[in-house]
């Protein structure tokens, strides 16, 4: 894997993964004992499955594994791992993200956020956003074990149990607090081959979790039929509904609108900070206005980090 140069952080080959041999290294390191260690990476039922709806965040099922929501095409699984196993995730996930991250990745990264994602494109004047779909049950569980196994060079004993820890039906489950960074780095090869082909068009590239943007001068088609040629060939499809190009107008990159060089709150949320303040102007109750007032505050917060005002 090659080197990225970034200020914070070590190198992949730093990582206390890196030749890691025996399964007492691996408890050790995860803060676990072996009799834990081995009964987290053999044992069943270590999940509860939930059901989140795709669009609306306040509806959700709890339910048994085996359990279908009526128009389930409307919701996602969501595998909550018990207790022990997400210290362990969380556990696994730190110490992979101390790792320095590519310029190109913005989630998941600590200290970059969504602005920092759309900033990364501020100097475009063509855009280009893709999505992938299904990442996370497309991110098999081959790919967690060769990122272990190839590009940390960890024993096959200590890579199997690691891959039994953080998987669960051959893919990485959506719930698991390590999901997101092994995403990455189970895919790392076509995420930087993505890097290399867009910097070849002197085009930018970023990558927030499934989110893919490209930015530049002009974007042709011909590097985005490259692009989904490579993630195709990965076993990973593109939603058609998300592809968005853009040329000379305002662009949506995470929730945050990018227009003439600088970054913007979407009007939908101008507009909600604008129907707030409006109703904190004609509310009496006390408590109700604390409540307005923190929501009120928040917003505004939100604001000045995007447009740094």
């Amino acid at each position: 894997m090659r080197k990225t140069q970034l200020k914070d952080g070590y190198q992949l080959r730093d990582s206390p993964f890196f030749r890691l041999a025996n399964r007492k290294k691996l408890s050790t390191l995860l803060r676990v004992s072996e009799e834990t260690l081995k009964a987290l990476s053999t044992s069943q039922d270590l999940y509860t499955r939930r059901w989140k709806h795709k669009t609306k965040k306040d509806k959700e099922v709890d339910a048994w594994k085996n359990y279908i929501p009526e128009n389930a095409d409307e919701y996602r699984p969501i595998d909550i791992p018990i207790p022990k196993l997400k210290a362990t995730q969380n556990r696994i996930s730190d110490l992979l993200s101390r790792v320095q991250a590519p310029d190109f990745l913005f989630s998941p990264v600590k200290g970059r956020s969504y602005v920092e994602n759309a900033s990364h494109h501020v100097e475009g004047t063509a855009f280009w956003s893709l999505d992938v779909a299904d990442y996370f049950p497309n991110c098999k569980a081959n790919n967690v074990a060769r990122f272990f196994r190839r590009d940390l060079e960890c024993s096959r004993d200590v890579t199997a149990i690691l891959v039994a820890l953080t998987t669960l039906n051959k893919c990485l489950p959506q719930g698991s607090p390590s999901s997101p960074i092994l995403a990455y780095y189970g895919n790392s090869h076509m995420w930087l081959k993505v890097a290399d082909l867009v910097a070849s068009y002197s085009c930018k590239f970023s990558l927030y979790a499934d989110d893919i943007t490209i930015s530049g001068p002009i974007i042709k088609k011909e590097l985005i039929w490259k692009i989904k040629k490579i993630i195709h060939a990965n076993g990973f499809l593109l939603k058609p509904s998300k592809e968005i190009s853009l040329i000379h107008a305002p662009a949506d990159i995470t929730g945050v609108i990018v227009k003439q060089g600088k970054t913007h709150l979407p009007n939908r949320q101008l507009k909600r900070l604008a129907e707030l303040k409006k109703e904190r102007a004609h509310t009496k109750n006390p408590a109700s206005q604390a409540v307005l007032d923190n929501q009120i505050s928040g917003r505004l917060g939100q604001r000045r980090q995007v447009e740094r005002v």
